[in-house]
C-alpha cells in the first residue's frame, strides 16, 4: 500500500514539473521571438544600431537553446512520470 501511494505521489509531483517545464518552454521561445522582432524593428545605419542587432540575434539564439533544454528535460519528466505509473500498476 505504501508503494502505491509514493508512486501515485510521485506521479503526481512530476506531473507538476512536466507542466511547469512546458510553460518555461513557451515563454523562452516568446523571449526569443520578442527579441528578434526588435531586431529586425532596428534601423540599421549607425554602429550602435548593428551591435544592438547583433547581440540581439545572439540572446535570442542563447534563449532558444534553453527553450531546447527545457524541453529535453520535460521529455525526461514524461518518461519519470510514466515510470512512476508503471510502479503504481505493479504494485496492484
Amino acid at each position: 500500500m505504501q508503494h502505491l501511494m509514493s508512486a501515485a505521489l510521485a506521479a503526481n509531483q512530476i506531473d507538476i514539473v512536466v507542466r511547469e517545464l512546458a510553460t518555461v518552454g513557451d515563454r523562452l521561445l516568446d523571449a526569443a521571438h520578442h527579441a528578434r522582432a526588435l531586431a529586425a524593428a532596428t534601423d540599421w545605419q549607425s554602429t550602435a544600431a548593428r551591435a544592438f542587432h547583433t547581440a540581439s540575434e545572439t540572446w535570442a539564439a542563447e534563449v532558444g537553446r534553453l527553450a531546447s533544454a527545457a524541453e529535453t528535460a520535460r521529455l525526461a519528466a514524461c518518461r519519470a512520470k510514466d515510470a512512476a505509473f508503471l510502479l503504481r500498476g505493479r504494485a496492484h
